[in-house]
C-alpha cells in the first residue's frame, strides 16, 4: 500500500498476513487466567494506570464507553481519542463540544463539581488522525510517544450506511483495521486489541449464530443456509480480499468521478459484491472483511470482537435514555407518534434484536478486563444480543408504542394532543398494501381530494421519485426486516402512493422478523458472554451490569427510550398541553 501524489491510497499487492508470519488460529476455549472466581474479571481494577487509544470516539458507543471509563476508573492513566480534524485546536474544540460538554457527561460534572474541566484534561488527549492514513494519521512524534505507551486500542471507527459506496466502506472498515493493525504491531506494552463490530456480519445465515471468529477468506455465499441465490457463480464465489480492496479503489482511480452516477454505480458495486458473498449489504460485507483482516494480523495480539445487535439508548447508565441520533428502529416510533404511521410490516411473532448501549458498553469493559489481564493471544468473539434469551417481539413493541403515545401524545401544529390508534401488523406485502390503499383513499376524502383520477395523478406528480428511493431501500434493508431470507420485497402497482413511499424508507430500519415460511429463525448466540458474566464478581456484575434477561421490554421501551428518544433527540418539541405528567417516566417531549 502507498500514497500518491495526492495524498490518496492505493493497493499494491496488499499481503496481510505478512506482518503476522504464520497464521495463528483462534483460540477454541472459554477459560484463561483473566478472571478468577475469587476475585472476578478485575473489571473495576484493571484500568488503573492503563492508558488506551480509541478510535472513532465522538461516536454515540464510544461517548458511553469514555463516560464509563472516567466514572468508574477515574485512576485510568491517559486515553487517547483519535478524532479527524485538520489540527489540533480543532481536535480539541470537537472533544470539547461533541464529548465533554455533552448531557452524558453530566454526572461526571456532578462528582468533579469545579475541578472537572482539570480531571478531563488530565485523562482526555484529543489526536488528529484518520483511519484512512498511514499510521491512522497520527503526526510522527505523537505516534511515537502512543506507541511507547498506550496498552489498549479501542477501534471503534466504522462507516455504518449500508449501501455505502464500496470504496469508502472499504476504506474505512476493512482497510481501517489493516492500518490499525499495522500501527498496532509498533506499541511496546500493548495488551489488547478490541473490536467494535456488529453481530450482523454474520451475514443471511439461519438458526442459531454462534460467536465464531472469521478466517481470512470465509465466505458465507458457498452454499451455506440464508442465502437465496443458487446461480453458479454465487456458489463458486472465492472471498479474496486483497482482490475486493484492489476493485473498489480501482474503481475509483479509473473513474477519478465525483458525479451522482459514479457514486451510485460505487454503491451498486459494493451491495453486488456484498450479495454475490452472502453478505446483505456494504457495511456488514466491509466490516466483516476487517474482522478476517485483524485475525489473520493480529499474531501474538490478544484481541477481542465485540458484536452487538442493535444499539438503543441506555438502560441505567449513566442515566436511562441517554441516545444521540435516530438509531435503527426510531423513526418508525416517531413516525407512529405523529399520526403518519398506523400499520406495520411485521410479523407479530418476529424478533428485534435490540441492546441497550450501556450494556454494550459494560460487556466491552469486562471483556477488557479478563483479556487484557490476561494478555494471551488469541480472537475472542463476543455477541451482546438478546434475541436468544429475552428477545423482543414485533406484537409487544407495537402495544409499547401505543400505549406510550396513548399517555403521552404528540402535539399537532395547533397544539392539540395525537390520538394514534393500535398499530396494526401484517406480514405479507399484499396486506400490507390493501391497507395502505384504503388508508390513502381515507385520507384524502377527509382531506377534500376527490378520488380517482385526480388522486392518482396528484399522488404520481409527487410521490414518483420516493417511490424509486423507496423500492430501493427495500432492496436494501429487506435482509434486516427479514433476517431469514425471505425473497426479496416487491410493491405492487397499488403501492405507488405517498405514504408508501413515506412509510417504508422507515419501517425498513436495521431490525428482522421471522418469516412465516422460516422456521429456523436467525438469533445470536451469546454463551461467551453469558460465561464471561458467570465468572464476574457480585460486585462487578452490579457496576458492569449486561444482563440481557434482567430487560423489561414494557418499562424499557415505554418509560426509558422512547421518553429518551423524545428529550434528547427531538429536544422536547411537540409535548401536548393537556399530556399528563407521570412520575415514573423521563421529560417526554418531541415531534419531528
Amino acid at each position: 500500500m502507498y500514497i500518491n501524489e495526492a495524498g490518496h491510497y492505493k493497493v499494491d499487492a496488499i499481503s496481510f498476513s505478512s506482518l503476522s508470519g504464520q497464521f495463528i488460529p483462534p483460540s477454541t476455549g472459554y477459560s484463561s487466567p483473566g478472571c478468577t472466581y475469587l476475585h472476578g474479571c478485575y473489571a473495576t481494577e484493571f484500568l488503573g494506570g492503563k492508558t488506551c487509544l480509541i478510535t472513532g470516539g465522538t461516536g454515540f458507543l464510544a461517548k458511553v464507553l469514555i463516560e464509563k471509563i472516567l466514572r468508574t476508573n477515574p485512576d485510568v492513566g491517559k486515553i487517547y481519542v483519535l478524532i479527524k480534524a485538520k489540527d489540533s485546536e480543532t481536535a480539541l474544540q470537537r472533544l470539547q463540544n461533541e464529548v465533554v460538554d455533552t448531557e452524558l457527561f453530566k454526572r461526571l460534572q456532578e462528582i468533579h463539581g469545579k475541578d472537572y474541566q482539570d480531571f478531563i484534561a488530565t485523562k482526555l488527549v484529543p489526536v488528529v488522525g484518520d483511519v484512512r492514513e498511514a499510521n491512522i494519521g497520527i503526526a510522527p512524534e505523537l505516534a511515537d510517544e502512543i506507541a511507547e505507551r498506550v496498552d489498549i486500542i479501542v477501534n471503534s471507527a466504522a462507516n455504518t450506511t449500508f449501501d455505502e459506496r464500496y470504496d469508502v466502506a472499504m476504506d474505512i472498515n476493512t482497510v481501517g483495521p489493516f492500518r490499525i493493525m499495522s500501527f498496532a504491531h509498533r506499541f511496546r506494552r500493548l495488551k489488547l486489541f478490541l473490536q467494535v463490530s456488529t453481530a450482523y456480519v454474520n451475514g443471511q445465515r439461519q438458526g442459531v449464530v454462534l460467536e465464531k471468529p472469521f478466517r481470512l477468506g470465509d465466505t458465507i455465499g458457498k452454499g451455506s443456509a440464508g442465502s437465496s441465490d443458487s446461480s453458479e457463480q454465487h456458489k463458486n464465489a472465492v472471498l479474496d480480499i486483497e482482490a475486493e480492496i484492489k476493485l473498489a479503489f480501482d474503481s475509483r482511480r479509473r473513474a477519478d468521478d465525483d458525479s451522482a452516477s459514479f457514486s451510485q454505480e460505487m454503491k451498486d458495486l459494493g451491495l453486488e459484491r456484498a450479495k454475490l458473498h452472502g453478505w446483505q449489504d456494504t457495511y456488514v460485507f466491509t466490516k466483516a472483511m476487517g474482522e478476517m483482516v485483524i485475525n489473520s494480523m493480529r499474531g501474538e495480539i490478544p484481541v477481542v470482537t465485540i458484536r452487538p445487535s442493535v444499539i438503543e439508548s441506555t438502560w441505567r447508565d449513566p442515566f436511562p435514555g441517554w441516545m444521540e441520533g435516530n438509531r435503527m428502529m426510531d423513526p418508525v416510533v416517531l413516525y407512529y407518534g405523529k399520526g403518519q404511521l398506523s400499520g406495520f410490516l411485521a410479523d407479530p411473532a418476529g424478533v428485534l434484536d435490540v441492546v441497550p448501549a450501556d450494556m454494550v458498553v459494560n460487556a466491552t469493559l469486562a471483556t477488557m478486563a479478563k483479556h487484557g489481564r490476561a494478555a494471551e493471544g488469541g480472537m475472542h468473539v463476543y455477541h451482546v444480543a438478546s434475541s436468544t434469551v429475552n428477545p423482543l417481539v414485533f406484537g409487544d413493541l407495537s402495544r409499547f408504542l401505543f400505549q406510550h403515545f396513548t399517555r403521552s401524545p404528540y402535539s399537532d401544529a395547533a397544539g392539540q394532543p395525537i390520538a394514534v390508534p393500535p398499530m396494526r401488523l401484517f406480514d405479507t406485502m399484499e396486506q400490507f398494501a390493501s391497507y395502505v390503499e384504503t388508508d390513502a383513499l381515507l385520507r384524502s376524502a377527509r382531506a377534500g381530494v376527490p378520488a380517482g383520477e385526480r388522486l392518482s395523478q396528484r399522488l404520481q406528480e409527487l410521490c414518483a421519485k420516493s417511490v424509486e428511493q423507496t423500492i430501493h431501500l427495500g432492496s436494501i434493508y429487506q435482509p434486516y426486516t427479514f433476517y431469514t431470507g425471505r425473497s426479496s420485497l416487491s410493491l405492487p402497482p397499488m403501492a405507488e402512493q405517498a405514504h408508501v413511499a413515506s412509510f417504508i424508507c422507515f419501517v425498513c430500519s436495521s431490525c428482522y422478523h421471522a418469516s412465516p415460511a422460516m422456521n429456523d429463525v436467525c438469533r445470536f448466540n451469546n454463551g461467551n458472554t453469558e460465561g464471561l458474566m458467570a465468572e464476574m464478581s457480585a460486585e462487578e456484575k452490579a457496576a458492569f451490569h449486561f444482563d440481557v434477561r434482567s430487560i423489561d421490554w414494557t418499562d424499557y421501551i415505554t418509560n426509558v427510550h422512547i421518553p429518551g428518544l423524545r428529550k434528547h433527540v427531538m429536544k422536547g418539541r411537540g409535548i401536548a398541553a393537556e399530556s399528563p405528567p407521570s412520575s415514573t417516566v423521563l421529560a417526554a417531549t418531541s415531534t419531528v
